[in-house]
């Protein structure tokens, strides 16, 4: 500290570009060390980047919190909330001197503070201070060997009175895992426990709702599983089809935002962490306009007039049935094993097709397969559906199990075989190699700009992905759950497009030959042991890592954006 110190003292008045001569060696704390990743060039350019390491023993830590997966996630995401508090609690204005990012309540591997091989590291923004083009070293001496120090030691150090709360993060994912392996093993897709808090507090917050109805699960679909040591009783759902079906406002479509977002465990007190479902699990709705490239759609859509072809499928702008079907199929080949589906947010002639309608057409005039027509013959290739339907009664004939909300309250109309005795295995389903899919856009993911050195990755509002001249419209991936995730995906996606030139070129035929879902798989595993670090550009934004299937829906929906 006491070398940072004396060294931009130095600084002082000069120009602005010296910063950059902060970035030659990493600078010793003592416990800790702290790196420049990234220096702005002047006082108004993006903030400056650096990166806290220590070893988990020197800010106190048992051994065992830097051992499995699941005690690494509990530590990283604990002492992310901390510190992300106490930096705001310090620098609540817009352009602070320092900037650490926030998280919603899903508990995810994030670059910004990751553990591994013992090794903590924390991503912090910083503002270095200049007049014009001058250093104000007493001030950036200030923020760097003053506050931030401050900030390590009071938010990253270990401390007894954070050990209950601690504790409790850990129960949370050590419960998730426990009950996954129970769902596996009972033939079931999803498992819903008495007491969860489904609403949240506006369709702005992910805040439970004060004064919420608690979960309780008909009794016809009650199980108790015994977890790490305590008993929880919950909702069973089995494998197969379930139809969440009630009036208006009652909690049906409550119920299945839970569940899709619980694909992701939750910190303690958001009232849904005690929610598990399949983690492949996927929502699948109408997203009309989304562009389509190679996909096979005889499942559900017939040769089109003119006699062309859907078996390769390629479109800009996807109708509404059409693109639906695009992501049930795309899904299935991403790996997904659980569909969830809203009525409100699908294309009715993708769901169903009236009788009357059928009658006067016939096939012959009607290239459309509903989902009624090929929904019981997915699911006995193991896949399941979880469907809300509130006017589409075709699907409760369909269903093996039908759950009805009525005032927030789960009633049971028909239940399945006992979920202790179902048992399914999912199909596994033809998938397109990942160099032929990623091929042809290998001429797009280049500099957008002559000056650039480098392919940027970057979004357009919130939603919109582009990696050099590539895009892809995120926005209808619910499980995609904030734009830390969709940069996630899209970085991991540059390091895959980036190698496919040379994957091609290799003569191991089981590499080209991978899908593009079990080649993101592989890079996947890599980034859920170490972190973000072994990419590229892994430390330059604030990034955390989705699931498998939702990198691969990123990838299925990649366009030229220079056309």
């Amino acid at each position: 500290m006491k070398a940072l110190y004396q060294k931009i003292r130095t600084l002082n008045g000069k120009n602005y570009g010296l910063y950059k001569s902060l970035a030659d060696k990493p600078w010793d704390f003592g416990d800790f060390a702290l790196e420049f990743l990234h220096v702005q060039g002047d006082p108004y350019a993006p903030a400056s980047r650096v990166v806290i390491k220590a070893n988990l023993s020197m800010l106190g830590y048992a051994g065992e919190w830097g051992g499995t997966f699941e005690r690494r996630l509990a530590l990283s995401d604990f002492l992310h909330r901390k510190l992300s508090r106490l930096v705001k609690e310090k620098y609540p204005e817009k352009d602070a001197a320092i900037v650490f990012d926030t998280a919603g309540p899903e508990m995810l591997v994030r670059n910004s503070l990751w553990i591994d091989n013992g090794e903590l590291r924390a991503c912090l923004q910083v503002r270095l201070p200049g007049e014009g083009r001058k250093i104000q070293a007493e001030t950036a001496a200030e923020i760097l060997t003053m506050v931030m120090p401050d900030l390590v030691s009071a938010g990253l150090y270990y401390s007894k009175s954070d050990e209950a709360a601690l504790q409790d993060y850990y129960r949370v994912l050590a419960e998730r895992k426990e009950i996954l392996a129970e769902l596996e093993a009972r033939g079931l897709c999803a498992f819903v426990p008495d007491g969860a808090v489904l609403p949240r507090a506006s369709g702005l917050s992910e805040l439970p709702l004060e004064g919420a109805v608690p979960f309780t699960a008909p009794e016809q679909m009650a199980v108790t599983l015994n977890v790490c040591g305590r008993s929880i009783r919950g909702m069973a759902v089995p494998k197969g089809i379930t139809v969440i079906t009630g009036g208006a406002f009652h909690g049906k479509s409550t119920l299945l935002q839970a569940l899709t977002r619980a694909v992701y465990p939750h910190i303690p007190g958001d009232g849904r962490e005690g929610i598990v479902i399949d983690e492949s699990a996927l929502r699948v709705g109408v997203e009309d306009g989304r562009s389509v490239r190679g996909t096979d759609l005889s499942m559900f859509v017939r040769d089109l007039p003119g006699g062309v072809s859907t078996k390769n499928f390629n479109t800009l702008s996807a109708s509404g049935s059409t693109s639906e079907a695009a992501n049930l199929l795309e899904a299935m080949e991403a790996g997904a094993g659980t569909f969830l589906i809203d009525e409100d947010s699908s294309a009715v002639n993708f769901l169903i097709r009236d009788v009357r309608v059928r009658k006067l057409l016939g096939d012959d005039r009607e290239p459309l397969i509903p989902l009624t027509d090929r929904i019981r013959e997915i699911s006995a290739q193991g896949y399941s559906f979880i469907l809300v339907a509130g006017a589409c009664g075709d699907y409760l004939d369909l269903a093996d199990n039908i759950v009805i909300m009525a005032n927030y309250k789960a009633e049971c109309a028909k239940s399945s075989q006992s979920p202790e005795s179902q048992q399914s295995t999912v199909a596994s389903s033809s998938a397109r190699p990942f160099v032929g899919y990623m091929q042809p856009l290998q001429k797009s993911v280049r500099p957008t700009s002559p000056v650039e050195r480098q392919v940027k990755v970057k979004l357009a509002g919130d939603t919109l992905l582009q990696i050099g001249f590539l895009v892809s419209d995120t926005s209808r991936l619910n499980t995609l759950v904030d734009k830390q995730q969709r940069l996630g995906a899209g970085f991991v996606l540059l390091n895959l497009l980036q190698n496919a030139a040379s994957n091609s070129e290799s003569s191991d035929a089981s590499a080209a030959g991978d899908s593009v879902a079990a080649t993101i798989q592989k890079l996947y595993e890599k980034i859920q042991n170490v972190g973000f670090r072994n990419l590229p550009q892994g430390m330059s934004r604030e990034m955390s890592l989705p699931r498998v299937v939702d990198i691969a829906c990123v990838a299925f929906r990649l366009r030229d954006g220079s056309r």
